[in-house]
């Protein structure tokens, strides 16, 4: 005869080649739920105490002995198709039950989490870089846990609260969004693809300044070139910003590189945002080269790079050019030319 397997992740779905089978004698494996069996409308099924060939098998249950029995027997097994990202909903459920029951899962927080999301993705990043398909999994799935503990901790939020499949659906509709030419088929063209995604990307976003969204905890060097090509696809002038900017010197002892790049970048931003706060007031949001330089240097005068140190004052107060003496030589004697 027939085993009809459900789907544990689905036990209202029945595959359509069972339906026939629905209508004759029929038993039931104690995993299906009475309620599953009640919107089916099954009130003639019967539990199935012993092996009858004679009867269809309705069972969630691979296991089952009875299921295991008919199988090797080499009854028909009718089951439902998988669906990629059927193993997702089953990482769902156990991270649901271990935010629920367990007691280290169920007191941490999104702060508490911080560092092992950090390290989950520069692991993830060895594991590209050796090239390593194995441990790329393993990574790849450590990180999924991040997303899935995050999202389930989201859940419990008194006062907000979102889960999984709004996370999801944050996805999904972000992406469809951005990418409308891809998925109906009207292009295929890369460079097309990217503009698309931009200009939909900033018309969601209506950001007032060129640098929000980016993350200034971001590792120094990732968070300069990012700041950079912000700037650049903006249409800043870019000969405006201190070459310094670019460039990293290690020392021995002293202040910490990484936070001394950091700092000169967050500078560097604190001035675009105060050059935009001056074009806004004067009606102007830069979105090209000329609207940034309109604010910069509205007279023509040229300005010193975004980023760089002014003089120190007083370091060029010599109104006539005239040489002067290095500090501390000495003056000539009194009447030494006439000796």
């Amino acid at each position: 005869m027939t085993v009809i397997l459900l789907d544990p992740l689905r036990p209202d779905t029945i595959p359509a080649r069972a339906l026939p089978l629905l209508n004759g004698p029929l038993v039931v494996t104690e995993d299906v739920h009475p309620s599953t069996l009640w919107d089916l409308g099954l009130t003639g099924a019967t539990w199935a105490e012993r092996d009858d060939p004679d009867t269809t098998l309705l069972t969630g249950d691979r296991q089952h002995p009875l299921t295991r029995a008919r199988i090797e027997r080499g009854d028909d097994v009718i089951a439902a198709r998988p669906v990629p990202g059927d193993a997702l909903l089953e990482a769902v459920a156990l991270m649901d039950t271990l935010r629920r029951r367990g007691p280290w899962e169920s007191t941490q927080t999104h702060p508490s989490l911080r560092r092992y999301l950090l390290e989950e993705c520069y692991e993830l990043l060895d594991a590209i870089d050796d090239d390593d398909r194995d441990l790329l999994r393993e990574e790849l799935g450590d990180l999924l846990l991040q997303v899935l503990f995050h999202a389930r901790i989201a859940a419990d939020d008194p006062d907000h609260p979102f889960d999984i499949d709004d996370v999801a659906r944050s996805f999904t509709a972000k992406v469809r969004g951005r990418t409308p030419g891809i998925l109906s088929g009207a292009h295929a063209d890369l460079e097309t693809q990217i503009s698309e995604w931009e200009e939909r990307k900033a018309a969601e976003k209506e950001r007032g300044s060129v640098l929000d969204g980016v993350a200034t905890t971001a590792p120094a060097l990732a968070l300069t070139q990012k700041v950079m090509e912000r700037l650049e696809s903006a249409g800043y002038p870019m000969e405006r910003i201190d070459p310094a900017i670019t460039r990293v010197t290690i020392g021995i002892g002293g202040d910490s590189v990484e936070e001394v790049a950091r700092q000169r970048v967050r500078d560097m931003m604190a001035q675009v945002h105060d050059t935009e706060m001056r074009g806004r007031e004067q009606g102007i949001t830069p979105r090209n080269r000329a609207d940034w330089l309109a604010i910069l240097d509205p007279v023509g005068d040229e300005l010193d790079p975004v980023g760089e140190n002014l003089d120190p004052v007083g370091e060029n107060l010599d109104p006539i050019d005239e040489d002067l003496d290095p500090i501390g030589a000495k003056q000539d004697p009194v009447g030494d030319e006439d000796q």
